[in-house]
């Protein structure tokens, strides 16, 4: 279609560029406050749970959250960087 970005173009793979660029104290930095905020209200909207325990469901789950979110950030970086040197390699 006209005017539309193409997968691997446009603002989002802008935004993916800069996140994956950032060191991984950034993104535990950026990535924990927002798990917290997020699953704190999950908990307590979603699951009805009491503030209290939404408190410690949220900081419980934001901890492993950020791991996993760092690790997938690390891992598809790599996998894209692999995936460039070996397109420049087939080119040669």
């Amino acid at each position: 279609m006209p005017g539309r970005e193409g997968h691997a173009g446009g603002r989002g793979h802008q935004l993916l560029q800069r996140w994956e660029g950032l060191p991984s104290q950034a993104q535990i930095v950026i990535a924990f406050p927002t798990l917290v905020v997020v699953l704190f209200f999950v908990h307590l909207i979603l699951f009805f749970q009491p503030v209290v325990r939404s408190i410690f469901y949220a900081f419980f789950w934001a901890i492993l959250g950020t791991y996993l979110v760092v690790i997938a950030t690390r891992t598809e970086a790599a996998k894209r960087a692999n995936r460039g040197t070996e397109d420049e390699t087939d080119e040669h």
